[in-house]
């Protein structure tokens, strides 16, 4: 009868020590981006959605090989940069303490002291997302509207910091940002600011693009939306016009080349690289970002459709001012629009 008692326990043992691992796993699921609560705004507001991110990897035995996987990837993605800023541009890290005197240089830098880490904005690469995480998951605010997040006081940007405060932040906090493929990210630019939206600063600006870069031929006022083309040409045209923080080059903007990143994630395999970099923060648990429902249009297809009315002259000078972009982060140059 004792004999009998004790296989019973251990079998209820056994069975509880299931449904707890059980439960475990469901809980680094969720974590890992597969249940979530909110949909993405950036992703919502034009076509990047219709790209259709990978899905993350669910066929790992556990938590830890997916981390020991995303680990070898981001370390081979940075050293790939690393590399890259030395062959193709001669240029290396910048020491703290020089970075520091120039705090202008720092002003897309986002700083979370609680968490240790700093964020630097990518416009058009899910940094709404990223700004209301900072406001209300971290921040505790509520309900902020998109045009108010960036100027929040919950948003600690890094200029605002004396030289010896940069300095340690710049040391020892874990620095990241995500990236994507130029082209992409300057549709996006294109469809939120002079397609989708109307905000009084871009219609003005969109009215001086249609009036210089649109042929006339009947001596009339050239009215209606900019065309992709139209914005192309003003891009190309001048770099004053390349300032805008939306689609400036990641490259002369964020410094990836002279300053010391942790982690450059990618858009593009954002099902994997945003659970990744809450889990590396440590807020994976504070916080809620959910991915993109994937469409029926790649993004490949997307991009094609919409560059391929760009005359390819056109194109190949676009992608020219962009090239470091593409080089850096390891994204394709289309040779014609038929490649994009």
């Amino acid at each position: 009868m004792a004999r009998i008692s004790l296989k019973k326990g251990l079998t209820l043992a056994i069975a509880f020590a299931v449904v707890y691992i059980l439960g475990l796993k469901s809980c680094w699921l969720k974590n890992k981006g597969l249940i979530e609560k909110r949909q993405m705004s950036d992703l919502s507001n034009d076509e990047e959605i219709e790209a259709g991110f990978p899905v993350a990897d669910t066929n790992l035995k556990d938590e830890q090989a997916w981390l020991k996987k995303m680990d070898e990837k981001h370390e081979t993605r940075i050293n790939a940069l690393r590399r890259a800023c030395s062959d193709h541009y001669n240029m290396s890290l910048e020491s703290v303490t020089s970075l520091a005197t120039q705090p202008g240089r720092l002003r897309p830098l986002i700083v979370n002291d609680e968490h240790q880490f700093i964020y630097s904005i990518v416009y058009k690469v899910g940094s709404t997302n990223w700004e209301r995480l900072l406001v209300e998951d971290l921040g505790g605010y509520k309900n902020v509207p998109n045009q108010k997040l960036y100027s929040h006081k919950a948003i600690h940007w890094m200029p605002r910091f004396n030289s010896t405060d940069i300095q340690q932040r710049l040391s020892k906090y874990t620095i990241f940002m995500f990236v994507r493929n130029p082209l992409a990210r300057i549709l996006s630019a294109y469809r939120d600011k002079f397609v989708n939206h109307h905000n009084s600063v871009f219609s003005k600006m969109g009215r001086s693009i249609v009036e210089n870069y649109r042929e006339k031929s009947d001596g009339s006022p050239a009215t209606g939306n900019v065309t992709l083309t139209e914005f192309v040409r003003y891009l190309v045209d001048s770099p004053a016009h390349r300032a805008n923080p939306h689609w400036k080059p990641i490259f002369g903007q964020n410094l990836p080349c002279q300053i010391r990143y942790d982690i450059v994630g990618k858009l593009e395999e954002a099902a994997d690289d945003i659970p990744y970099v809450l889990r590396r923060l440590r807020i994976d648990q504070l916080v809620s970002y959910a991915q993109g429902q994937k469409k029926s249009t790649s993004e490949k297809d997307l991009l094609r459709k919409h560059f391929s009315q760009v005359p390819n002259d056109l194109l190949q000078k676009l992608c020219l001012i962009y090239r470091a972009d593409f080089i850096l982060f390891g994204y394709d140059i289309p040779e014609r629009n038929t490649e994009v």
